[in-house]
């Protein structure tokens, strides 16, 4: 889904003012490099203030984080003072790299790398999930915690839209790679059955991470009449639901009342904030 309504359907192209940045948040440092991997990445860091606990701060890393950061608040990281964040992004200065995250947020299909022309979306590429996983889990990962005393048992993976899509499948594909994961409106419409197929493919995990996820109910995609649904996407419900019975993931499912796509993002950090610092 893309976002409607209130909010618009040209989010996707607005500059990142990082507002946060010119006003120090008084629980956590805040900092930015770009790290020269893949198509280049800009990591923005919010690290608490004071003496980590002896095994570690636990970390949330957030994906199309230009944009993540860009809605974060100071009233947002008083919320957990003892949490990282870490927004993994592109070196852009708008919120969405739109043709990367449609290539790295996308599963792969088919033989080979599973990379292919993306079916709804004409002139993008498609299907690199897995490669930006081992990008997201190596180098960009390594970046990231340098010179930080984090938990490696408390690390979790955000996404929103085609990252809630991304999240979907890290936590059915390489369920270890994340100890919990927060999927946020995720975008089940653009290949359900490919979806489907990982999750059928997936084995059952005797201890499953914890999921959350969240949508909201006046969610529809950009280009499509009519007014907004009263109600969460049926597929995105049905799909999760069926998460519970293959491979065993345990949802806990929240449904944002009165928010559009876009909203949700920054609707979904009340949740999934304390969510990853528990």
């Amino acid at each position: 889904m893309t976002g409607t309504g209130r909010a618009g359907s040209d989010h996707a192209r607005r500059a990142a003012t990082l507002a946060i940045f010119d006003h120090a948040p008084a629980s956590h440092e805040l900092s930015q490099k770009v790290v020269p991997v893949g198509p280049g990445h800009r990591l923005f860091l919010a690290v608490p203030r004071g003496k980590p606990p002896a095994g570690g701060w636990p970390i949330l890393y957030l994906l199309d984080g230009n944009a993540a950061f860009d809605f974060l608040t100071p009233g947002h990281l008083a919320m957990v003072p003892g949490l990282v964040l870490a927004g993994v992004g592109y070196d852009t200065d708008r919120q969405f790299a739109r043709e990367r995250r449609t290539l790295d947020f996308t599963p792969p299909d088919g033989p080979g790398d599973g990379i292919r022309p993306d079916p709804v979306h004409p002139g993008r590429m498609a299907g690199g999930a897995a490669q930006f996983l081992d990008r997201l889990t190596g180098p960009l990962r390594e970046a990231a915690e340098e010179g930080i005393a984090v938990d490696p048992a408390r690390r979790t993976l955000w996404g929103h839209s085609f990252g809630g899509l991304f999240t979907l499948y890290t936590a059915l594909a390489r369920p270890g790679a994340f100890a919990r994961h927060a999927a946020i409106s995720p975008s089940i419409w653009w290949d359900e059955p490919l979806i489907r197929r990982v999750a059928a493919a997936a084995a059952p995990v005797q201890d499953p991470p914890p999921l959350l996820v969240a949508l909201g109910d006046r969610e529809k995609r950009s280009g499509t009449g009519g007014p907004p649904p009263d109600g969460p996407a049926p597929a995105t419900m049905d799909f999760v639901a069926d998460l519970a019975r293959h491979p065993g993931l345990r949802p806990q499912v929240h449904v944002l009342p009165g928010l559009v796509h876009i909203e949700t993002l920054a609707g979904s950090f009340p949740l999934a904030l304390p969510f990853a610092a528990a």
